[in-house]
């Protein structure tokens, strides 16, 4: 089976950056694993933007009316004021700090796991030119899983960056980017892919013969 070199998988004009639920909601966790993620997507959003690569900001509030279903679900799993936590003016369902959205960014927000289960993702991709997208935010077992699935399975190559998203445990996120890595697109990390882009910017030198 022939790879497909990671630089030209994430070329800057034909890749966007799906940043995943980073809200409070999801990233109040103290624990390191979720604090070196953050780190490490603050900087390679900071790269992504110096190599014009679109970035794509999405952000998880409930539905105005959730149905019981998943009103159950979020209580018995996520305790019962998350519905509250979750509404579209709440502190916890905005943007982290220092993880805002800029000017040119896609904002994006849903109400379902996957990002492509809202608002029309894949046409305002489709539109940009956008083939590759490079998933990362939280958390890696339940939205990161669902959205890079989707993307997969509509025909975007698909990179999941193993080091900008995390999970309650390291198992759950393990396992996770095992299945996303054998049957949905690659995983590498945010290095792996900013050394790619640079390789693409870099000018090429040429050597006159003497």
């Amino acid at each position: 089976m022939v790879v497909r070199p990671l630089a030209s998988l994430v070329h800057p004009s034909r890749t966007g950056v799906l940043v995943v639920d980073v809200q409070p909601l999801f990233t109040e966790d103290p624990d390191p694993p979720m604090q070196q993620a953050l780190q490490v997507l603050r900087r390679f959003l900071d790269d992504a933007r110096a190599a014009q690569v679109l970035r794509v900001f999405i952000r998880f509030v409930r539905a105005a009316d959730p149905d019981e279903r998943w009103s159950t679900l979020w209580e018995e799993q996520c305790g019962a004021d998350f519905i509250d936590l979750a509404s579209p003016n709440s502190p916890a369902a905005a943007f982290l700090h220092g993880f805002e959205p800029e000017d040119g960014d896609l904002v994006v927000t849903k109400d379902r796991y996957s990002a492509f289960r809202g608002p029309d993702l894949t046409n305002q991709l489709h539109n940009r030119g956008i083939e590759t997208v490079i998933v990362a935010g939280f958390s890696t077992d339940v939205c990161v899983s669902s959205t890079a699935r989707d993307a997969f399975q509509l025909d975007f190559s698909t990179v999941t960056l193993s080091d900008c998203c995390a999970a309650s445990s390291d198992a759950a996120h393990d396992a996770a980017l095992e299945t996303l890595a054998r049957r949905f697109g690659r995983v590498c990390t945010a290095d792996e892919v900013v050394a790619a882009w640079q390789s693409k910017l870099a000018p090429l030198v040429v050597v006159a013969e003497e």
